[in-house]
């Protein structure tokens, strides 16, 4: 079956159709036919964003809607009565937005389906033929995603018990043939409704003299079975007559799921009030699966009185002495009462103060308040006698008065005027007790521009005259005189202060004289390495250096020997200066490693580049030393700028001895068992080989601790004569020295 609802405009609104969100089918029952599937997209149009869907939107929609009641899978299946139409779909999660969320935000999509042509043209739905859960126009893609689509049929959705879903049904075809669509791939959930609707929420008048209800009920209700006979309120006052409005049951057509009631006649008392749902009559009042509603109540407070709007005048109100004020706070059922505790309506005044009335009726407030000023004569102003103005400042004269008028000579009328400019200003002010004029002078003072110069360099027995001439002004310096200019010959800084009507500015400057005396750069020197020598020319009032090598600084830093001088040039003079620089380099030798005496011999040399002295350990003064005899000899090398001290040691020549034995009785008893050299001296590559009388190799090693027991391959050998050859390499006086050895040797048995 297809429902149909029409477009209705109230107060502003249009009542949604199954084609719109708002106006989903609440699903009663398993199996929904339409029958005759409808164009266009309802009276909400653009509910769906094609850059964020993977359907272009809702092409002929129909929209439908469940809540659900245990956690589970949700299925459904869309057959069209003409199997060769192509319907698109999307489910939405609305449980925390709203169906105006759906259009801006993708995360509400749950799952969806465009798929459509070749053999994706037909049934369409939820039913677990495939994994997808989004698949966009196209058919037979590998992977579908919101662009591409694969499949006519998607995976079951999980749905969670509790939130609120709407899908939408979107006929690409354009056919009007219709189609059946079954839910039943859901059982177990509880989608379908069969919960009586309840009152959700009240909001009923806050302050007395309300006359509006809005209800909301907890899901859409049938507006064919509402009437305002339903309804009925109780509490102070009344009988109330209570009548619907504004909503899209005012025409008993349509549902809706907000009712807003009018109050009549509008609550005239503060306290509890009570609306209650009568069920009982010719109108069941149900939701639109038919789910009548119980008996029903809830109640709201009135607790905000009414503000009394009350008047009796503004704090301008002006008397003058001998007038009278009636003030007037009538309002109609109201009670009184005044600051000096009187009761009526009207209070004549004839004396200033603060008035206040406080007017109270059945359902509020209110109170106003009134300052009464009296003037006792025509307004006091004082602008003054000649007033300064300083130049690039501004003054403002004031001529405020209460409750007054005023005229400048220039047409201002404003309490007050701001002017730069000299001249002769004057004010006419006014009120309800007379008019008083004034005016006053305005003499502009020109700015001080103080400038003495800057510091300044002369020759002696020059004068510099410094000028701090400005105009209206007076001056003092640093000496205490107070003309405007000083004769100065002497050095020294000297300042002045120059002080008119509107400022006061000082100024300091140096004057320097230059002497006749030459700088010195002092007597020649000497300069260790490393060592910088500052020369320092600096001298007062010098226009230019120029240094030997070209430099222009005043300080020179020195850190090699030869000619330095300096050029100095002034306004009044050139001086010249000059100095010698002795340079000492650095004391450099080394007496060599440790070494042996094998010489009778030997020479050590200790000189160095530069001036220096020499101590040897016995007093030798020499920059070199004859070793005769071996030993440790130490030598001290120092000049002006440093000492420094090396050591050697001489150590006697060495000479390793060997040892051979020429015969050796291998019997195992201990003594004289075997052949192999002795050294006092470490053997390295070492090689030892043995030989019979006939030349054959009876024994060999490379160990020099491994010696010859007298046997060949295990067996003893005969006794008598063998040869040796011996190769090995020994450390002395430092150095290895390589050698071949070789004899015979007797084995006795």
């Amino acid at each position: 079956m297809l429902f149909l609802l029409p477009a209705l405009s109230l107060g502003g609104q249009v009542t949604p159709t199954v084609q719109d969100c708002l106006g989903a089918i609440p699903i009663c029952e398993q199996i929904y036919s339409e029958t005759l599937s409808p164009t266009g997209d309802g009276n909400y149009n653009n509910e769906i964003n094609p850059a964020i869907s993977c359907t272009v939107g809702e092409l002929n929609s129909i929209w439908y809607s469940f809540t659900v009641d245990q956690s589970g899978q949700f299925g459904f299946l869309i057959t069209p009565n003409d199997i060769n139409d192509d319907y698109d779909w999307s489910l939405f999660n609305i449980t925390n937005a709203t169906c105006a969320d759906i259009f801006t935000n993708q995360n509400l999509v749950v799952s969806c389906n465009a798929a459509g042509g070749n053999v994706c043209d037909g049934l369409t739905g939820a039913t677990g033929a495939s994994i997808y859960t989004i698949q966009g126009g196209g058919c037979n893609a590998l992977t579908p995603n919101i662009n591409a689509g694969g499949t006519p049929f998607n995976d079951l959705i999980p749905v969670v018990a509790g939130n609120t879903y709407v899908l939408m049904v979107s006929n690409w075809t354009g056919s009007n043939n219709g189609y059946t669509i079954d839910f039943g791939l859901s059982s177990g959930i509880g989608i379908i409704d069969n919960t009586p609707p309840a009152i959700a929420s009240i909001s009923g008048p806050e302050s007395c003299g309300g006359q509006n209800i809005d209800l909301v009920f907890s899901e859409y209700l049938d507006c064919n079975t509402i009437d305002d006979s339903n309804f009925q309120l109780s509490g102070p006052g009344g009988p109330y007559t209570i009548s619907l409005t504004a909503n899209a049951c005012d025409n008993s057509n349509g549902f809706d799921n907000t009712l807003s009631l009018l109050i009549d006649p509008p609550l005239s008392s503060l306290g509890t009030y009570t609306l209650s749902i009568n069920t009982v009559g010719a109108f069941p009042f149900q939701d639109i699966c038919g789910n009548p509603i119980g008996q029903d109540a809830m109640a709201f407070d009135v607790t905000v009185p009414i503000a009394i709007s009350v008047d009796i005048g503004n704090d301008t109100s002006i008397l003058c002495i001998g007038d009278t004020l009636v003030l007037n706070a009538f309002t109609q059922g109201g009670s009184y009462v005044w600051q000096d505790g009187s009761t009526g309506p009207l209070f004549t005044l004839t004396q200033p103060g603060i008035y206040a009335v406080t007017v109270t009726d059945a359902c509020g407030s209110g109170s106003d308040a009134i300052g009464i000023t009296y003037l006792l004569d025509p307004p006091q102003i004082e602008l003054g006698s000649t007033q300064v103005l300083c130049m690039g400042e501004s003054t403002t004269l004031n001529a405020s008065s209460p409750f007054s008028i005023y005229l400048w000579q220039n047409g201002s009328t404003m309490p007050t005027l701001t002017t730069n400019l000299e001249g002769t200003y004057s004010v006419i002010v006014t009120n309800a007790c007379g008019t008083t004029t004034d005016q006053v002078f305005l003499n502009a003072v020109p700015p001080v521009n103080l400038d003495l110069g800057g510091d300044q360099v002369a020759c002696q027995g020059d004068t510099v005259l410094l000028d701090a001439t400005n105009q209206e002004a007076s001056y003092l310096w640093q000496d205490g005189s107070t003309n405007p200019t000083l004769a100065v010959t002497q050095n020294g800084v000297y300042s002045v202060e120059v002080n008119t009507l509107c400022e006061s500015q000082s100024e300091e400057v140096e004057v320097l004289f230059i002497s006749e005396t030459a700088p010195d750069l002092g007597q020649d020197t000497t300069l260790c390495a490393g060592d910088t020598i500052f020369l320092d020319v600096t001298f007062p009032g010098a226009s230019g250096y120029l240094w030997q090598d070209g430099s222009t600084n005043p300080v020179y830093p020195a850190t090699l020997g030869g000619d330095i001088s300096v050029e100095i040039t002034t306004i009044c003079n050139t001086f010249k200066d000059a100095l010698y620089i002795y340079y000492i380099p650095t004391i450099s030798f080394d007496l060599g490693r440790d070494t042996f005496l094998c010489e009778s011999q030997l020479f050590l040399d200790a000189s160095t580049n530069g001036p220096a002295s020499y101590s040897w350990k016995d007093g030798f003064d020499k920059s070199y030393y004859v070793v005769e005899e071996p030993g440790v000899y130490e030598v001290l090398v120092y000049n002006m700028c440093e000492s420094v001290s090396d050591t050697i040691l001489i150590k006697e020549c060495e000479n390793c001895s060997f040892f051979y034995p020429n015969v050796f009785s291998p019997n195992f008893d201990g003594i004289n068992d075997q052949f192999r050299p002795a050294s006092e001296c470490p053997l390295e590559q070492y090689e030892l080989k043995i030989f019979d009388r006939w030349g054959a190799l009876v024994f060999e090693s490379r160990d020099p601790s491994d010696g010859w027991d007298g046997t060949y391959n295990g067996r003893p050998v005969s006794s008598g004569a063998y040869a040796w050859w011996m190769e090995f390499t020994v450390m002395e006086n430092g150095r290895p020295r390589s050698d071949i050895a070789t004899g015979s040797v007797v084995v006795l048995r």
